[in-house]
């Protein structure tokens, strides 16, 4: 668009036709032609003007159907209706169209963003571009799925145990959850409200960096990040120190691990990998199992005592099992918490990243409960979020970046972690490691 060779109006349209030729994927809840072309429309006449609003103005992104926007209603892909207000973006949403991007499509997700298969929702399962008979994984399956058939270049979705991270990994595309409070969850509808994050979907690591200066800062509606300062690139690290985390409750399959270790042999060359572990992590866990239920059963009380018939069985049987924690429970979950972000804190203090397979497995095919790998059998649902969540229980910055396939064509993740507040830092450390992986 920049050189002229193509207009916003040509890719709205090139992206509308992609979307209508992949019905396959199941990715898309809301979409409106002529929302799109209006919005196409008026990034050109900008542009014919020289008053462009951004450098990303004219560029289509896809959001997560949990956030609120204003042309679109919000379902959350359940039967039970949420509350929120009409003609109203989230706050993240209203930064990236005032910033001239192109609101696309609301996505398909798992229901209330209770889960991270993306099976259980309204409108039925997501399936992965690499193989339509594989999950994308979740909760942001349809965010990951449009940017992973090529249909938009970007995607808005939420983050609470890895539902970027997930769907990026198992799909093949680069995803980005930020710090605690270093973007706003204002208008997202929550899980967890101190697990939660928004996060973004890209097709490249640039393309996530062009997006974060309308993306993180402050917000007065979300007092998490009144002390969020805008995002400014940094200085690429030329030999970034990373911490190649192994041991107890971080197995994975052998096809994950030797293609991590492949990609870690790749940037050796430049960078220092140590090995690290963390004692006791089925007690960390716990604890963030233990906050995200019952902070969940406490957003969706209401609801849930005057008429829980529009929830998927499986999603009314979490909340329900959040009733049964007790007070004494809650706070040792929370004092658990604390003891693990110390633990983060003295792996990250020398080193510029953590690193993990983003998933343990390949995505699993659709309908299949069980996974094995390390000598163990967890469901299906577990062996997804089985290294995110320590993003959130610490409220880390994490990219997952593609690092390779497996012999069945499906994408293997390499997640980074960073410390909490620095996502600055992150990106600096991951611009070489992406170049020498993913060339």
């Amino acid at each position: 668009m920049a050189a002229g060779d193509v207009s916003a109006m040509e890719l709205a349209n090139v992206a509308l036709k992609l979307a209508a030729d992949q019905t396959v994927l199941n990715a898309i809840v809301s979409l409106d032609p002529e929302i799109v072309r209006q919005q196409a429309e008026a990034s050109d006449v900008r542009r014919k003007s020289g008053n462009l609003l951004s450098e990303i103005d004219g560029v289509c992104i896809a959001v997560k159907d949990n956030f609120w926007t204003k042309d679109y209603p919000t379902t959350a892909c359940s039967n039970a209706a949420p509350v929120y207000p009409e003609n109203v973006d989230s706050s993240v949403v209203e930064k990236l169209r005032s910033a001239g991007a192109i609101i696309f499509a609301k996505t398909n997700m798992h229901e209330w963003a209770y889960g991270a298969t993306n099976g259980t929702s309204s409108i039925g399962p997501t399936r992965n571009p690499h193989n339509v008979e594989h999950i994308t994984g979740g909760s942001s399956g349809g965010s990951a799925a449009l940017v992973a058939a090529g249909i938009v270049p970007a995607a808005l979705g939420s983050d609470t145990g890895g539902s970027v991270r997930i769907p990026s990994g198992a799909c093949g595309i680069y995803g980005f959850k930020p710090s605690y409070g270093r973007a706003s969850r204002h208008g997202v509808l929550p899980l967890s409200w101190s697990l939660d994050a928004p996060g973004l979907m890209a097709t490249t690591l640039h393309d996530l960096e062009l997006l974060l200066p309308y993306f993180i800062g402050a917000d007065q509606a979300d007092g998490t990040t009144i002390h969020s300062k805008p995002y400014t690139a940094g200085k690429t690290i030329e030999h970034p120190k990373l911490v190649n985390l192994v041991g107890a409750g971080l197995e994975r399959s052998e096809e994950v691990n030797a293609t991590l270790n492949h990609a870690l042999q790749q940037v050796q060359a430049f960078a220092e990998v140590n090995t690290g572990e963390i004692p006791d992590l089925g007690s960390y866990f716990a604890a963030w199992e233990a906050i995200l239920h019952a902070e969940a059963t406490s957003f969706h009380a209401e609801q849930l005592a005057n008429d829980p018939s529009g929830y998927s069985a499986i999603t009314r049987s979490h909340l329900e099992a959040g009733k049964l924690l007790s007070a004494t429970e809650l706070l040792k979950a929370q004092q658990l918490r604390t003891e693990f972000c110390r633990a983060i804190d003295e792996l990250l203090k020398n080193a510029d990243a953590l690193v993990l397979p983003t998933l343990p497995v390949t995505a699993p095919k659709l309908g299949e409960d069980w996974q094995e790998f390390g000598n163990l059998r967890v469901t299906s649902q577990d062996s997804m979020t089985w290294f995110c969540w320590l993003g959130n229980l610490a409220g880390l910055p994490c990219l997952s970046i593609p690092c390779g396939l497996s012999h069945a064509g499906l994408p293997v993740g390499m997640m980074l972690m960073g410390r909490a507040g620095d996502d600055e830092k992150l990106f600096n450390a991951a611009r070489q490691l992406d170049l020498a992986i993913n060339p």
